[in-house]
């Protein structure tokens, strides 16, 4: 991953903790992205649904592409 790539995954890790420290969810954001992208979720924000085994959230698709020959 390019340095650009990677500065852009942090910045956007921050901007998600920032909105969950208030209590909120981020916006176009669902408790199943955070939750696949390893954040926990407040308890204000946690619904308490029993998870199925092999489901997953679908990633959204980031606005930012990266044209870097590294990868």
């Amino acid at each position: 991953m390019c340095l650009a790539c990677e500065e852009q995954e942090y910045f956007f890790r921050v901007w998600c903790a920032g909105f969950l420290a208030r209590g909120e969810l981020p916006p176009d954001m669902t408790e199943e992205d955070l939750v696949a992208m390893g954040f926990e979720l407040p308890a204000n924000l946690r619904k308490d649904k029993p998870q199925q085994p092999g489901t997953t959230a679908a990633p959204k698709t980031n606005a930012f592409v990266c044209d870097s020959p590294d990868e």
